[in-house]
């Protein structure tokens, strides 16, 4: 008999008899239920058959009350107030009494019956008394002699023998709820006592079943992994634990014959190995070249950049002015040979102040700071670096040089959101509002000037001092708060010799950003504005 076959019979017997504890669980809970409704439903009747007993108690002893000031001839008729509140008294003990009649089953519904007609006789007569009450003295005494008096004796009686009628039927009920619970409780445990035995010996069945199989399969795999594969694994049984065996052994002939064949696929892959590691230390360099450190070890590590959001970025853009006039006049060769002169420069400059260069295109140049290292400096620092740039491209307008060009360069400071696109020739890019205006803050500046946006201006005012320039309109037609950078604010180069960073600017830049500034601009010591 197969495995299969045997768990099947055995969890069917599990899951019958468990079927059956549940069925017994659910009959018992029904039974429960209903002696429980018996037992509420006779303690709801005991309840109201106290409360009309009560009630007609109560109203007793106001006729009796009553009877005993009647001598008083001066008393007067009843008011109609009283009279009504007395009536409503009564239906109200009446409606008790129907109540009570719903609730009672049929072998007692004729005691409440007869006492509901015994109240409305009672209750007619204590009117009638109640009407002639200090209006006709005669006929009050009459009605109570002759009809209500015997009428309550007769009520008294009906009501003890309801309350000891009900008592009887809760004590039944609660006796009936007991003995329900004590047989489903037992014939419950009965079936769960004998599912867990059969379960437990279900259990050890298949233990030592599977213990003995799986030892000698647990054995077999252990020599065979210990690379004998000459190994067989003999186990005398037809169920899927003899199939596994064959399989075993299957398994073992074709390792034997693939070892061979991976013996020479090793040479072969540790030869092939050798030269994808010198080609891959290749590319990892070339692609260290082009895109920043974290993002080439990102492409290293997952084969793709996830895009990344930066809140805080200084995007610095720079066009040549003039540029397109000199392309007429310069041969090609003269051409890309000055303009690697400028960029060569820009980017010592730019690596010097910690920001990223992200590309060129024609003569604009494109870098940004505070990524993708974040770093709180990068509108500071992108301001010096614009200003050494400044002093790069002065330097190179003389006579000599016929790439005589002015730069103009616009900052802007907000966030964007940097990735790499493509799958060749990766580029490490930008994107947002920020990169567009920075853009139009060099696009609305001034030859050989620094043209900021407000972003960009609070957050350095307190370093250089900024010409404002109110609403600029830009090329798409919007109108932009725009600051022109002249200089260094008054007092900032306190203490500076002729070379190295003034102690004063050292000192506001290490209390703003809790670091050392990494250079200053020599043409900054010219352009600081006079306090």
């Amino acid at each position: 008999m197969s495995i299969k076959r045997r768990l099947s019979l055995s969890f069917l017997t599990i899951l019958l008899l468990f079927g059956v504890n549940l069925g017994i669980y659910f009959w018992g809970s029904g039974k429960r239920d209903r002696t429980l409704a018996e037992v509420q439903a006779a303690v709801a009747r005991q309840d109201l058959v106290n409360s009309v007993s009560q009630d007609i108690e109560n109203k007793l002893k106001q006729i009796q009350v009553l009877m005993s000031v009647m001598s008083d001839q001066a008393q007067g008729a009843v008011p109609p107030a009283q009279l009504e509140q007395f009536k409503s008294e009564l239906e109200s003990t009446s409606e008790r009494i129907v109540q009570l009649l719903g609730l009672t089953p049929t072998e007692g519904r004729s005691e409440v019956e007869e006492l509901k007609v015994t109240f409305g006789e009672l209750s007619r007569s204590w009117v009638i008394f109640y009407q002639n009450l200090g209006v006709d003295h005669v006929e009050a005494i009459t009605e109570l002699a002759m009809h209500a008096e015997p009428l309550s004796t007769r009520i008294v009686e009906q009501l003890a023998a309801l309350k000891h009628a009900e008592k009887e039927r809760v004590s039944s009920a609660g006796k009936s709820s007991e003995e329900i619970q004590r047989v489903t409780t037992n014939l419950t445990l009965s079936i769960f006592g004998l599912s867990t035995l059969i379960a437990i010996t279900v259990a050890l069945y298949f233990s030592r079943f599977f213990n003995r199989r799986l030892v000698v399969l647990k054995e077999g795999a252990k020599i065979i992994g210990s690379m004998n594969l000459d190994h067989r694994i003999r186990l005398g049984s037809h169920d899927e634990f003899g199939e596994l065996a064959s399989a075993f052994n299957a398994m073992t002939e074709k390792l034997a014959l693939a070892r061979g064949r991976l013996t020479d696929a090793n040479r072969q892959l540790a030869l092939r190995n050798r030269e994808i590691a010198q080609e891959k230390a290749r590319s990892e360099q070339l692609l260290e070249n082009i895109l920043p450190e974290e993002i080439a070890k990102e492409i290293h590590t997952k084969g793709e950049v996830d895009p990344k959001y930066f809140e805080d970025v200084s995007i610095l853009f720079t066009d040549f002015v003039g540029f397109t006039q000199s392309t007429a006049r310069l041969s090609a060769e003269e051409l890309v040979e000055n303009l690697q002169d400028y960029f060569t420069a820009f980017d010592r400059i730019v690596d010097r102040y910690q920001l990223e260069k992200l590309k060129t295109i024609g003569d604009a140049y494109m870098c940004a700071g505070g990524l993708p290292i974040r770093n709180p400096a990068h509108p500071v620092e992108a301001v010096l670096a614009a200003f050494e740039l400044l002093e790069t491209v002065r330097e190179r307008d003389n006579p000599k040089n016929r790439a005589r060009w002015a730069v103009r360069i616009g900052i802007h400071t907000g966030p964007v959101i940097a990735g790499v696109v493509g799958i060749r020739k990766f580029a490490f890019d930008v994107w947002g509002d920020t990169v567009n205006l920075s853009s139009r803050m060099e696009s609305s500046g001034l030859p050989n000037r620094i043209n900021i946006s407000r972003a960009t201006y609070l957050r350095i005012k307190d370093f250089f001092y900024c010409e404002p320039r109110g609403k600029v309109m830009t090329k798409d037609g919007d109108a932009l708060d725009m600051y022109f950078v002249d200089g260094l604010l008054p007092g900032l180069l306190e203490g500076a010799a002729e070379a190295g960073i003034p102690p004063a600017f050292r000192k506001r830049f290490q209390v703003y950003f809790q670091r050392e500034p990494v250079a200053f601009p020599a043409i900054l010591r010219e352009s600081a504005i006079p306090g």
